[in-house]
């Protein structure tokens, strides 16, 4: 569980700073912190905003390397002194911005989405995307130590990892949502007409 150590050393850096940045969890981490049963492997944040990446790296400038990281592959490069950002246009036409760094044996990753080259993203019908610009007004607060933070609900959790077939993390957030309950009505917002059958399914529901 060495993960939560480390995102409440990032929240300790961030709330004792006069940064102000518009930031969510996303992932593994901000599952578990809403009941489920699951080991992140990182911890994934995003910014609503581009220069909030620029604002993180100056705020973890101390776990930045020395010397600028020759690995150019965006799931192994790390921010350093020299090149705190790394940006990335992929064939489809996604783009994004991240820092990254390896904080007490986790890594951390902030990125702002440029792009998100047509992946659905809706309030009627096609589903929401949890790095899409609606998971801002519908954030959940969650806490970490002493600190309250921001996270994307199960119920848009739910849709995205459908959407990419996890089925490991798919019963997970299905059991948390049974024994803690859900917002039908975000349930309803947040899936996707197919996957709301789904869940209805799951979850001993009619429609």
């Amino acid at each position: 569980m060495h993960w939560k150590g480390t995102l409440e050393k990032v929240c300790e850096i961030y709330f004792q700073s006069d940064t102000k940045i518009d930031w969510i969890l996303v992932g593994s981490a901000g599952s578990v912190l809403q009941g489920c049963i699951m080991e992140p492997g990182d911890i994934d944040i995003y910014v609503k905003h581009k220069e909030g990446v620029s604002q993180f790296a100056e705020l973890l400038n101390q776990f930045s390397l020395s010397t600028k990281c020759t690995n150019r592959n965006s799931n192994d490069w790390l921010s350093s002194i020299e090149e705190p950002v790394f940006e990335q246009i992929f064939p489809s036409g996604f783009s994004w911005t991240k820092a990254r760094w390896e904080i007490n044996s986790c890594n951390v990753e902030v990125v702002h989405i440029s792009n998100s080259a047509g992946i659905p993203d809706s309030l009627t019908g096609d589903g929401i995307w949890e790095g899409g610009k609606y998971i801002w007004n519908l954030s959940k607060n969650v806490r970490i130590g002493e600190y309250l933070i921001p996270t994307v609900p199960l119920e848009i959790q739910l849709e995205s990892n459908i959407r990419r077939k996890r089925q490991d993390r798919i019963a997970s957030i299905l059991q948390a949502m049974g024994n803690y309950g859900y917002d039908m009505d975000l349930a309803k917002t947040a899936l996707s007409s197919q996957n709301l059958t789904y869940f209805y399914s799951e979850m001993g529901l009619s429609s």
